[in-house]
């Protein structure tokens, strides 16, 4: 590597090892040197500016000599060791002070002690006052030991770096846990809180301080309580590893909320239940905008107040710090370790941006919605992840002007967009946004739930609004909104169109005979032979029961009616076999006429009852047949 001083010096006052006390790690590294090599001196000598002083050593009572007369500074300056058998022979150092005097060094071995960086900050070197050639046994002995050396060296310096890594780490994730959009808390194993975020006391409407003082089964509803312990002590048994359930909490008015909680649980050393990690999302409908503003008011007091106590116990137990450092470490690795679990297990994809649109942080569930890895999403624009297209010019425009003025109505919200997944399928997605902004930086927050479950259980329910389940025909509800569109229709384009009601002959029989299985499979039957007795412009709804409606929309005149009613009758009487059953049945046919000419202040419903009367008639006439209603 490229020697440089000032960073090689800056390497070695970073360990805070210079004029230490001596340590037995050291001190036996220099026994164990001067025993092999058999020299009366050895030392672990440290390089400073102007001065080498010696962490270990063995042989000599001086503590340091200055540099300019080293021979270690020769070993730094060169990275590599060096070997002197006779100092009087070798033109470098036969008129050095530590040579022509005490300690009358004649040979001399150092080997370099190098930084993870690589800069040489001191040797392990053995002396004697006699000149020696070392063998190759003991060269290699004396390399091993100075391996030994540099490993503790480098691994005081990775303690170093994860010691103010861990600093900025407690700082970063309590933010977030602290501006979380869903609620964070750590439970006691008795229910009590160990720690909550400033959303949770927003959901359940309770200061920190007081929410503080109850436990978790104090704010859940009494109906919600026994399913929530079941399920936390199937977690503590270990017949699950994490679980979930919506259930209501009781709020500080009175009032209930719906949540959905999330949790896991974390162990100790030893195997016992440490603390449970708990995810609460408010999935109330929604909330009025008083009682939002009030709790994010209270909020910000709660912040302020809970700053100044924090700033005045930091004051108050300033003379402690440096007794509590090495407890102070341990907590924030402790920390750490509760905000990335509390990330992990979040339900929601959470991605996190710098003002450039750069993705700085990507959880689990990112991972599991999105497809991207957190090694592939880290420092990639987000357009180039997740946004559809069409949608990047509007994104990028967004975030332009968030840079120039740090704000959007867009933030805290809720809303519903499109995302684009890795194998380039769509997904549909619920956002909420947040900002951190802190006095070097800006950050964007966001978590995101895939919603393509509920969007498609929209769909389920709609359809099932509207078709019948046994036979997937429209149904009562849906003739009721189409049948008025085609009078409608049918007045303005001036043409005509007929009502079939249909009832089965003897249906009751086969369900006595034969059971309402077979009879459900029998009016699958008939719906379908029916259906495709029809037009595709025509709509074949199942009424009620063993009741059928056809709409026949454009008819040219009364025969083209009577062709598609007969054609009806043809394949309903047809036989149907059904399983090891052949079944005969037939169908009464009544039919309603609509003309825009006569009937201009017809209603859907009074062509129904014309429909439903003829069919009546039609059953009275022998059944079988059809009988039709002229307006």
């Amino acid at each position: 590597m490229i020697y440089d001083e000032s960073s090689r010096l800056d390497a070695l006052k970073s360990l805070d090892i210079l004029d230490s006390e001596p340590e037995e790690f050291f001190d036996t590294i220099t026994k164990i040197a001067s025993t092999i090599v058999q020299v009366p001196i050895s030392l672990v000598s440290l390089i400073d500016k102007d001065r080498q002083w010696f962490k270990s050593k063995q042989g000599i009572d001086v503590s340091e000599t200055p540099r300019n007369i080293s021979f270690c500074t020769h070993v730094v300056d060169r990275g590599e060791k060096l070997i002197v058998d006779d100092a009087l022979s070798d033109t470098r150092f036969n008129e050095n002070p530590l040579v022509k005097e005490n300690p009358f060094i004649r040979f001399y071995a150092g080997i370099p002690i190098k930084s993870i960086a690589g800069y040489s900050i001191g040797t392990l070197c053995v002396i004697d006052s006699k000149p020696k050639k070392l063998t190759d046994s003991e060269l290699l002995a004396l390399e091993d030991l100075a391996e030994l050396a540099t490993r503790e060296i480098r691994f005081r310096e990775r303690i170093k770096a994860t010691q103010k890594s861990l600093v900025i780490t407690e700082n970063k994730f309590k933010n977030i846990f602290d501006n979380a959009a869903i609620g964070i808390a750590m439970v006691e194993p008795n229910g009590r809180w160990r720690e909550v975020n400033d959303e949770l006391c927003n959901i359940v409407g309770y200061p920190r301080e007081e929410l503080m003082q109850l436990t978790f089964q104090d704010i859940t509803h009494p109906e919600d309580l026994e399913t929530d312990l079941s399920l936390l002590h199937q977690l503590v048994t270990g017949k699950l590893k994490r679980y979930q359930l919506e259930k209501r909490y009781i709020k500080k008015d009175g009032s209930s909320i719906w949540i959905e909680l999330t949790v896991t649980m974390q162990k100790t050393a030893n195997g016992e239940v440490d603390y449970f990690c708990s995810v609460i999302k408010d999935i109330q409908s929604a909330k009025e905008n008083e009682i939002a503003l009030n709790s994010l008011r209270k909020t910000l007091e709660d912040k302020v107040n809970q700053r100044t106590k924090d700033l005045n116990y930091a004051n108050q137990n300033l003379v402690r710090a440096f007794e509590q450092k090495i407890k102070s470490e341990q907590l924030l690795q402790k920390k750490e370790l509760e905000l990335r679990s509390i990330l992990d297990n979040a339900n929601d994809a959470y991605v996190c941006m710098n003002l450039d649109g750069d993705v700085i942080a990507w959880n689990k569930q990112a991972e599991v919605t999105f497809g991207w890895k957190e090694h592939e999403a880290v420092g990639k624009k987000l357009e180039r992840l997740i946004i559809p297209d069409e949608h990047v010019a509007a994104h990028q425009a967004g975030m332009k002007r968030f840079a120039m003025v740090k704000t959007s109505k867009l933030m805290g919200k809720r809303i519903e967009l499109e995302a684009i997944r890795k194998d380039g399928s769509r997904i549909p997605i619920e956002l909420c946004i947040n900002m951190i902004d802190s006095d070097d930086s800006t950050i964007i927050t966001s978590f995101l739930r895939d919603i393509s479950d509920r969007k498609q259980l929209e769909s389920l329910l709609k359809k099932q609004a509207f078709n019948d389940p046994l036979t997937g025909l429209p149904n009562r509800r849906k003739i009721d909104e189409i049948l008025p569109i085609a009078i409608q229709r049918a007045q303005i384009n001036q043409s005509s169109l007929s009502v079939l009601f249909l009832d089965l002959d003897g249906f009751k029989a086969v369900n006595d005979n034969y059971g309402h299985s077979v009879g459900d499979m029998l009016l699958r039957e008939v719906a379908n032979r029916i259906d495709k007795s029809t037009r595709q412009t025509d709509t074949v709804a199942r009424y009620a029961g063993d009741e059928f409606l056809v709409v026949l929309e454009a008819v040219g005149d009364v025969e083209q009616t009577t062709r598609i009613a007969e054609k009806i009758l043809s394949v309903v009487s047809t036989p149907f076999l059904l399983g090891k059953h052949t079944i005969h049945i037939t169908v009464s046919i009544g039919i309603a006429h609509f003309n825009h000419a006569k009937s201009s202040t017809m209603q859907a419903i009074d062509l129904i009852k014309m429909a439903d009367s003829a069919m009546y008639v039609a059953k009275k006439n022998g059944k079988n047949g059809i009988y039709f209603i002229h307006q």
